[in-house]
């Protein structure tokens, strides 16, 4: 009997706030196996959540899901999410769990003592389990209610359970473990099957996953470039500055005396960190400060999905003004991968069809209808893969010719980025950024970022990127002012676990880029450095007699 598998039917995962983060940390023999996974995050609030759970379910294969969630937004004291917010942030992971084919349970929030939480919506707390308690079986969700074991006859937490009235002790957390897993190991328990699809019906399942993580506030348009981060909106807690970028103020047109101005153009792997100071960016200036450049300040101009059409045109139409003393673009892997997923055009950006489509759809002068059509969200997915499939068939979508066109326009861009940084008498260090494909020791983890057709194409188009950054080195065009710069394997031999996708890294290894890349621009700015006759000369003679 001890052979037998908890779960038979798949691995489980333990989903939610602070609540979960401390039951699954009190008993680590249970929630350390592959059949149970512990993702509790302490913090985060319903619509982080929501935010997580499609790419966790997918990362880790999960066929069940027990949630509890809410109470973090309920107890940080800022009032922010009310009990409307709450409850549709749950509605959606309950939604995405269901269209997963993920069994699912929901925990009821559990309870606080009122007399320790003065001042706080405590009250919320009983209207959000009401409401999951009615609304629970509705997504085929089994609701389970902690309350009978961890609530007096007023509705408090026990005091047995609590040491301050509102975090759970270790005997709380044992009681509602108990709970939770006689709910999830009652008989009949079984895998939801999915039923059998066409090839059709597949791709509009996995559009509708990737659907899920368009957001405004990462990707709010904005002029020339097509979108960057929503003015005030927040990326993991960093909020974005007045102009859509992760920076604690926005630049300034006029450089104080003093500075060097370093400006880092990228997608979200620049942005990425969850502080502005572990950013890549922040983590150069940081570098390049200790290193002696006392002046250097490095602004991060990284925007989530953009790819290198979109920063030459950032760089071009507003970057150039603002008087940098070095850009680093850091591009590669969105170029490739976005064509495969969302807009298949070669250079387009990945939601331009998707705009297209909408404005089209609500503004044709031509059609009287237009205004008139309330266009559900079930009528809008429709809408916008029907436009997604026209594309794909019109541009030959994973043809050899179409993966051919998709590495051209990342060359163009390239070539007139080199042209930009000679005309502009700026240093630009153009970096072919890491990615998964090149690192020989993959963890269990690695190895399961993505499918083998999928990564059998990246591995195609990155060659051939990788041979482009290659000639461009060697010509070494505008030599003054551009580098081409080739990191994609610069954790080749690394044996640790770096990546959590095929381009997102970890922290240790962000600190390996951010030192290579403080090292580059140091010779970029010395090579830009104004020479006297004489040195110019010298510099000369000596290559002569190289």
């Amino acid at each position: 009997m001890s052979d037998k598998p908890l779960f038979p039917f798949g691995p489980i995962l333990f989903f939610g706030d602070s609540v979960t983060a401390g039951l699954t940390a009190g008993a680590p023999q249970l929630f350390s196996g592959p059949q149970t996974v512990a993702r509790g995050i302490a913090g985060q609030s319903t619509r982080d959540m929501v935010r997580r759970l499609r790419s966790d379910i997918a990362l880790y294969g999960a066929r069940g899901l027990h949630l509890i969630a809410g109470r973090d937004d309920i107890l940080s004291g800022d009032g922010a999410s009310s009990l409307e917010q709450i409850t549709a942030d749950i509605a959606t992971m309950l939604q995405d769990a269901r269209d997963l084919y993920v069994r699912t349970w929901v925990g009821s929030i559990p309870p606080v003592d009122p007399a320790a939480t003065a001042g706080l919506p405590v009250a919320r707390i009983g209207q959000v389990n009401a409401w999951l308690r009615e609304h629970a079986p509705a997504y085929g969700a089994q609701f389970i209610d902690y309350d009978p074991v961890l609530a007096t006859e007023t509705g408090a937490l026990r005091p047995a359970f609590s040491d301050d009235g509102v975090r759970l002790n270790a005997a709380g957390e044992a009681a509602l473990r108990a709970t939770m897993m006689a709910a999830l190991t009652a008989p009949g328990v079984e895998q939801i099957w999915a039923p059998p699809e066409s090839e059709d019906a597949a791709r509009r399942r996995k559009f509708l996953h990737h659907f899920g993580y368009l957001d405004s506030n990462t990707r709010y348009p904005s002029p020339f470039i097509q979108f960057a981060g929503k003015p005030g909106a927040s990326h993991y807690g960093v909020p974005f500055d007045a102009n859509g970028f992760l920076n604690a103020a926005p630049i300034v047109e006029r450089k104080p005396a003093g500075e060097t101005r370093i400006l880092v153009v990228g997608d979200s792997t620049t942005i990425d960190g969850g502080d502005i100071a572990k950013t890549l960016p922040g983590r150069i200036e940081r570098i390049l400060r200790a290193d002696g450049l006392a002046g250097a300040k490095v602004y991060n101009f990284g925007v989530m999905s953009s790819c290198l059409t979109q920063m030459t045109h950032l760089i071009w139409s507003r970057l150039v003004n603002y008087s940098p003393d070095a850009l680093i673009v850091v591009s590669g892997s969105t170029d490739l991968f976005q064509p495969w997923t969302y807009d298949p055009r070669p250079g387009y950006p990945y939601n331009a069809f998707i705009t297209e489509r909408l404005y089209d759809h609500f503004f044709d002068t031509h059609d009287p209808r237009a205004r008139e059509d309330g266009l559900s969200y079930d009528a809008l997915i429709t809408l916008i893969y029907g436009e997604l499939k026209r594309l794909r068939a019109e541009v030959g979508w994973q043809s050899p010719g179409w993966e051919d066109a998709v590495v051209h326009q990342y060359e163009r861009a390239a070539h007139r980025l080199t042209k930009l940084s000679h005309d502009h008498r700026v240093p630009v260090v153009s970096v072919l950024q890491p990615t998964i494909l090149r690192k020989r020791h993959l963890t269990e983890v690695e190895r399961g970022v993505a499918s083998g057709a999928f990564l059998a194409y990246l591995d195609r188009q990155y060659t051939k990127l990788e041979a482009f950054t290659a000639q461009l080195a060697a010509r070494r065009p505008y030599r003054r002012t551009f580098t081409a710069l080739d990191l994609s394997g610069i954790f080749r031999d690394r044996e640790e676990g770096t990546f959590y996708d095929i381009v997102h890294y970890d922290d240790p290894a962000r600190e390996i880029v951010a030192a290579r890349l403080a090292t580059e621009i140091r010779g970029a700015l010395e090579r830009a450095r104004p020479r006297t006759p004489f040195a110019r000369a010298l510099r000369l003679l000596g290559s002569r007699r190289r």
